[in-house]
């Protein structure tokens, strides 16, 4: 795999961590998102990782790894704080089970590793694993995770997105106000989703917004394509806001109306 000196060296330095901390209850570490699906973008992309273990992991080993994950977002490497992992076991990573918590790192405000509960959005990420992550120690990902039906992608797309649109109106919601960069990825989501109702399956955004691009109507269409301008922008503009929200509730009617 090629990747860049700083992503090689974070990525090195996690695997031999959490192979130490893990040891026999360790069955595969593996790149998910961007960096295995393509799209990766240095400037603002994460570092997504998988870890399979054998059994669930116990309180002491899940201490260890607090540990492990403190450590890292101490270097200095660009990437030590843009790093997101789930740990989940053999049993319950073939298939996705509602409820269910597992060891998570996620980017945000506590960004610390908690148990986390795994919502439907993980139907999706264990497609994108099987069908495209880049094992980094480990058997292959299809002996481990049970083949996903576009059926089963479009209903966990179609249930995820009711979600957005709770969100869309509520506009007191703190992440309206956050930088123009996240409003790209929420269009770039928007235009995901789009192609995962329409095919069944799943590409990175960047493949997204070019496929959207050629489907949308005009409004949505320059929408997207002005969002690309604020990929890498940290400035705040919430005159922007109510245009997107507008754009999530037709994408979510446009998928009431095709069923």
């Amino acid at each position: 795999m090629d990747f860049s000196q700083d992503v090689a060296d974070i990525l090195c330095f996690l695997v031999k961590g959490i192979r130490r901390e893990l040891s026999d209850n360790l069955t595969g570490i593996y790149l998910r998102g961007s960096l295995a699906y393509g799209g990766f973008n240095p400037a603002t992309s994460d570092i997504d990782v998988l870890v399979v273990t054998e059994r669930a992991v116990g309180e002491a080993e899940f201490r260890q790894l607090f540990e492990l994950h403190k450590q890292i977002a101490r270097l200095s490497n660009p990437y030590a704080r843009r790093i997101e992992v789930a740990y989940i076991d053999r049993q319950n990573v073939k298939e996705y089970r509602p409820g269910q918590h597992y060891p998570t790192l996620e980017q945000g405000e506590d960004e610390s590793l908690k148990w986390s509960e795994h919502r439907e959005n993980w139907i999706l990420e264990r497609w994108s694993i099987r069908e495209h992550g880049k094992t980094l120690w480990g058997p292959e990902p299809q002996e481990l995770i049970a083949p996903i039906s576009p059926e089963e992608i479009s209903g966990a797309v179609s249930r995820r997105l009711l979600d957005w649109v709770e969100w869309a109106q509520n506009e007191a919601d703190a992440d309206w106000r956050l930088p123009k960069s996240h409003k790209a990825y929420v269009i770039e989501t928007m235009c995901r989703v789009l192609y995962a109702l329409a095919k069944g399956e799943m590409v990175n955004k960047a493949q997204a917004v070019v496929w959207a691009k050629t489907r949308l109507p005009k409004r949505w269409r320059e929408l997207v394509e002005r969002s690309q301008y604020w990929r890498t922008d940290g400035s705040v503009d919430e005159s922007v806001n109510e245009e997107i929200r507008e754009f999530i509730i037709w994408v979510a009617s446009s998928n009431q109306n095709a069923t």
